[in-house]
Order: structure tokens, then C-alpha cells, then sequence
């Protein structure tokens, strides 16, 4: 079939040229039959004949092939659309085709010179175009490249992958090729006919990164809605979010293609329940790359309320760790739920509250939450009695928090004092204020509550923080006793331990010391440079809540002390040259000494100031003086002392 073709195209151009422009040229030039003339058009890269086509950019060698010997400086050759009968000047034998079409050659081999006509031959070739060939090179993963020819000029076509042997392809057919490392593509294109007449194209590649597993890091429902959360999409490559469909090729169904530079995506109205995964391909046609995700299947939370519980079930098609998130209000729970049914029962849930449920479920790196779940507790059993803390603070007021067994955000608790209703309020914590610290009057507090049902729990166990008393055990309070009341916990049978605070008059602790056994404590070494000493006590145990509990404040106020002498002698020999004060606790007073006539001579509100017996620049003068001394302690208290000085020689 392809010689009928050559032949058939090789009749068209010799009619082309003996029809249609040799009679012109017998006609126009002498008669030249029966001559004998030849020559012959080669390939010159290749030596390769060329009978019928000649290659656009090809350099081409013609040869005389009369078998006559002729001498090559008579033979010219011209070419054009048209045979030549004279004008021959040229004698070169190699020349390139620059354009497409029909071209005539015309051999001249006697009398050329001086315009005279010799014997005349001329053939006629088709010069084929070389155009480079059009093409789409996609990359695919890392190692192929996807060809498609999209040229129309050629006959064949071949792709040449970087040293490769080139490989034929088919127009307008996508086909992958391995590239053994190569970056460059080259697609030549031929004609049957003339398959010296090729066009190249040439095209580099920047192999693709390795494809990772992309992560579908999480899964919420929402409204019908799935929102999804990803991690390590790569730009170059392509993603589709999947759901798992056992009539769908390979399992599962595309929903939507997700943006490579998403890290988040929303799919409305999506199928429900399902497994998910993300799937990486590249561009290619199959995909080479294919890499999926690990999937997350959804989770399916359903709940219903009765006799003042809140019953939850759920489904979901992956296996894992449960958390249940319990709302309600300002106020989030997450409890952990261990394997087992897939059913929980939440016995806290207070009666008439709203609350919202969420149901997570981890697999690794990846969580999967369900829809949210509202339910409205409906009446149920009593209440369970609330517990209660109580402690003083450092303003010797009682503080007191209940915890709820359950956590309602409608709900009344009632306090109580010694059995005296003291408030009624929806506040967990509450400070009284009212209270005068004394061993002999115990303070012991209690609490009930009152759901948003109407049911009434019982009191809860009766807690008494400790009472403390400190009085000093010496006249000079240089040891001091303190006694206290045991603390009473929710846990009457449960140890209590003690420690002696010592505090500091900016409530700092300056020491801790346990008590072994007992409620009273002798302290043999209290702060000398304090003149207020203030203890606290701090009890842990009892079954209490909150630990520790600590006691009132106590205190412990020592008197002021200050020594004067009754004598001085400012002689300047370094013995009892001045008058200066001694004593303890000297902080904040004033010291006065006037002269027999009632003048001031001296003053001092320091201990570091002292008298030489000068009044002003004068020398001391011998004789009697009244001194008198003003104070006030660390609790406020003033107390006045008055004496007299003698000045010696």
C-alpha cells in the first residue's frame, strides 16, 4: 500500500512537470530527444536518494546520471516553480530547500555559455516542511511524564525520552513514559513517504517531589455537614475527597476535588455516615501517583432523657479512644469513656438543664466528632446531697464552697450556720462574715440544694473549721501557748494533721511546724524582733474538699519595753558620754527631755539618735532633767512613760 502511494504522488508530480511545463519548454527551447540526460537529487547527511521529496532546511546533492563524460564545469542547474531554457549560470550541485511546495529542476549540460540553448532535462520534487511537532508533556511522579502529541503535520510520530530509543506515538493520545532519570522529551515527527523530512521538538522537566500519604487529620459533623481538616498537601499534586462506596471501581466514590492549598474543606449535605479519605494522583492519564490517606469514618451520636438521666448511644464503622464533651451554659465537661458498649449514662445531669453533647473519637493523629446532641433533662431521683468546704481566710472571715455532685446551671443552694439558715443563693461559694472567732462559740456549716425540679436534696455532713486562741505563757511573752479546735471534715472518721503557721504582718509564712499530737502547740521561740506575733492553723484531712483548711488568725501583742538611764556623764572619756534609749518593740515614738525650767533641750524619734547633754553649742550643764516617752504599737495601742536624768561632772 505504501509504494501504490509513493507511485501514485511520484505520477502527480511528473504530470505536475512534464505536462505542465515541458511542452512549454519545447516550445521555447531546441528539441532535445533522445539525449540521454540524467541526474539524480541525494540526501547529503545520509547519501540517501531522493526521487520524489526533498526535506525544507535539508542540504541536498544532485548528480548527473547520463553515464556520458561531461565536463562538470558545462553542467548547470537552475530551480524554480517553472522548467528553464536558459540563463543557466550556476554549476553547484548542493543546495537547501527554504520553502515549502513544488520545485523544478532543470539540468543544462551543452553550450550553456553565451545564452545558447544545450541539451535540456528537468525533474520535479515536492518539498515537504519541517515544522517542529506540538505537544503536551505532563509530569507525573517521579521516575514518568505524560506525552501527548497534538501535532497535525506529520504522518508518525516518535518520543524520544532524554537517551532513550524513541518510541512510536499516536496523535492526540495521552501515554506515559519512564524517564530513568532523564529531564528532557523530544517528539520527532515523519512523513511515510519522506521519512527524511522529520521535525524535532525538544521539552525539559522538573521531576515532581516524592509523593506522602496526606493526612485527613480530622472529621466534625455539623448540620449535615462534614468539615474536614488536612495536613501535608503537596501544590504538585492533585487531591480528591472520597467517601467508601462498594459499587464505585476501587471501593470508593470522588465527592469533590480539594484545592492543594487547602488545609480545611466543607462538603455540604454530605453522606451520612461515612468513611472518608483523601486521595494524592497527579495530573497524569492514568494517574501514576495514587496515595491515599487513612480513612476516617464518621460518628453517629443519638440520645434520649429519662428518670433525670441522659442516656447516650453511638455507631461509627472506625475503632478508637471515646471522649464525650458535655456542655451546658459557660460551663464544658470532657469525659473519657473506657471501651466497652457504645453507651453511656450521665448520671450527673441535673433536672430541667440543657445540655449538649459531642462525641470524639481518636485513631492515632486523627479525630473523628460527631454531630452535636441536645438533650433536656427530665425529672428524676432526689438530688445528691452536696459536699462543703469551709475555711478562714486571712481577714478571719469564714469561706465556704458546695461541689455538686451533678453540675446544673439552674439550681438553689440554701447555707447554714450552727443549724441557722444563713443564705440562699445559686452560688457555689460563699464568705461569712459575721463571725467572731472564740473557742468557746464553735462554727460548724452545712448546706442543701434545690434542683430546677423542685427536688430537695438532704443536708450535707457538717464541716467546723479549727478556732484558734494564742495567749502569752510568760508576763514578757518571750514563750506563747496556742490552743485550737479540731477540724470536722465531711469525713468525721477520717485523720486530721495539724501545722503551726507563723506568719509575718504581711501574711508571709516565716516557719511550719507539725504537731504531732494534741490541740495546743507552746512556742518557745516566737519572733523577737516582732512585737504583734500572728499564727494560723493549717489542718489537712477530715475527708475536706478543699486542702488544706486553715484556722482564724490569732495574735499575740507584746508590750512596748524602754530603758533610760538615770545618769550620764558627757565628759568625752568614752564612758556614758551620752543618754540613749534601750528597750524592745521601739518602732514608732517619741522621746522628750526638758530642762528645770521646762525648756525642750533634746528630742529623738529613733533609737540612733542620741544626747551629749549639749543644748545647741553650749557646753552640758550638770543637774537634773524629766524625760518623758510616748508610743504606739503594732495594734495601735499608746502608752506614755515619764523619768528623770542626771547630767555628772
Amino acid at each position: 500500500m505504501e509504494m501504490v502511494k509513493k507511485l501514485l504522488v511520484f505520477l502527480l508530480i511528473l504530470g505536475l512537470g512534464v505536462l505542465g511545463g515541458q511542452p512549454d519548454a519545447v516550445a521555447q527551447c531546441a528539441p532535445t530527444p533522445n539525449s540521454g540526460a540524467c541526474f539524480k537529487a541525494y540526501d547529503a547527511a545520509t547519501g540517501q536518494e531522493m526521487p520524489f521529496y526533498l526535506c525544507v532546511g535539508r542540504p541536498v546533492r544532485l548528480r548527473d546520471c547520463s553515464g556520458k563524460n561531461l565536463d562538470p564545469a558545462q553542467i548547470y542547474y537552475q530551480r524554480g516553480s517553472a522548467i528553464t531554457c536558459s540563463g543557466f549560470r550556476d554549476t553547484a550541485t548542493t543546495f537547501t530547500p527554504t520553502a515549502a511546495g513544488v520545485l523544478i529542476i532543470t539540468q543544462n549540460t551543452q553550450g550553456a555559455q553565451g545564452g545558447s540553448q544545450g541539451i535540456i532535462f528537468s525533474r520535479s520534487f515536492e518539498v515537504k516542511s519541517t515544522p517542529a511537532p506540538t505537544f503536551t508533556l505532563t509530569n507525573c511522579a517521579p521516575g514518568f511524564v505524560e506525552v501527548t502529541v497534538t501535532d497535525t503535520n506529520y504522518d508518525q510520530y516518535f518520543v524520544q525520552v532524554g537517551n532513550a530509543a524513541p518510541v512510536a506515538a499516536v496523535r492526540n493520545t495521552p501515554a506515559t513514559y519512564p524517564t530513568n532519570g532523564a529531564t528532557q522529551v523530544k517528539v520527532i515527527g515523519q512523513y511515510a513517504i519522506a521519512n527524511l523530512c522529520a521535525g524535532t521538538n525538544p521539552q525539559t522537566f522538573t521531576p515532581l517531589s516524592t509523593p506522602q500519604r496526606p493526612t485527613l487529620a480530622s472529621l466534625t459533623v455539623q448540620g449535615g455537614a462534614a468539615q474536614l481538616q488536612f495536613s501535608g498537601l503537596q501544590a504538585e499534586y492533585q487531591y480528591r475527597l472520597q467517601v467508601a462506596d462498594a459499587g464505585a471501581a476501587g471501593g470508593y466514590r470522588t465527592l469533590a476535588t480539594v484545592p492543594s492549598t487547602a488545609t480545611t474543606f466543607t462538603l455540604n449535605n454530605a453522606p451520612l455516615p461515612g468513611c472518608y479519605r483523601l486521595l494524592l494522583q497527579d495530573a497524569c492519564q492514568p494517574s501514576v501517583a495514587s496515595v491515599p490517606s487513612l480513612e476516617v469514618c464518621s460518628v453517629s451520636l443519638t440520645g434520649t432523657s429519662q428518670g433525670g438521666r441522659n442516656v447516650l448511644r453511638w455507631t461509627s464503622q472506625s475503632s478508637g479512644t471515646y471522649t464525650l464533651t458535655r456542655t451546658d451554659g459557660p460551663n464544658t465537661v470532657r469525659i473519657p469513656l473506657p471501651p466497652g458498649p457504645p453507651q453511656y449514662e450521665d448520671t450527673t445531669a441535673s433536672c430541667g438543664t440543657t445540655y449538649r453533647y459531642r462525641l470524639s473519637l481518636t485513631m492515632g493523629s486523627t479525630t473523628s466528632v460527631s454531630e452535636e446532641v441536645a438533650l433536656t433533662t427530665t425529672p428524676g431521683l432526689a438530688p445528691t446531697p452536696p459536699r462543703l468546704a469551709a475555711t478562714f481566710n486571712l481577714r478571719n472571715h469564714v469561706e465556704l464552697s458546695a461541689l455538686l455532685v451533678r453540675s446544673p446551671t439552674n439550681n438553689q443552694l440554701t447555707y447554714l450556720r450552727n443549724g441557722t439558715e444563713l443564705r440562699i443563693t445559686a452560688a457555689r461559694t460563699l464568705t461569712d462574715s459575721l463571725v467572731s472567732p472564740a473557742l468557746a462559740n464553735p462554727l460548724c456549716y452545712s448546706v442543701r440544694f434545690l434542683d430546677a425540679c423542685g427536688n430537695r436534696s438532704a443536708e450535707s455532713p457538717t464541716v467546723c473549721p479549727v478556732l484558734l486562741e494564742a495567749k502569752p505563757a510568760t508576763d514578757d511573752g518571750s514563750t506563747i501557748r496556742l490552743t485550737w479546735t479540731a477540724l470536722r471534715g465531711p469525713d468525721p472518721s477520717a485523720p486530721v494533721s495539724y501545722r503551726v503557721l507563723t506568719l509575718s504582718p504581711t501574711n508571709a509564712v516565716l516557719s511550719s511546724r507539725p504537731v504531732a499530737t494534741g490541740l495546743t502547740y507552746l512556742d518557745l521561740q516566737p519572733p523577737q524582733d516582732q512585737q504583734v506575733v500572728r499564727y494560723r492553723i493549717e489542718a489537712t484531712g477530715g475527708g475536706q474538699l478543699l486542702v488544706p483548711s486553715y484556722s482564724n488568725v490569732a495574735s499575740v501583742a507584746r508590750a512596748v519595753k524602754v530603758f533610760v538611764p538615770t545618769a550620764f556623764t558627757p565628759n568625752g572619756d568614752g564612758l556614758n558620754d551620752v543618754l540613749e534609749l534601750k528597750g524592745r518593740y521601739l518602732d514608732t515614738f517619741r522621746f522628750t527631755v526638758v530642762d528645770r525650767n521646762g525648756q525642750q533641750v533634746f528630742q529623738a524619734t529613733s533609737r540612733t539618735q542620741t544626747w551629749d547633754g549639749r543644748i545647741g553649742s553650749a557646753p552640758p550643764v550638770p543637774g537634773t532633767y524629766v524625760w518623758r516617752f510616748e508610743s504606739q504599737d503594732q495594734t495601735g495601742k499608746r502608752s506614755a512613760q515619764s523619768g528623770t536624768v542626771t547630767i555628772l561632772r
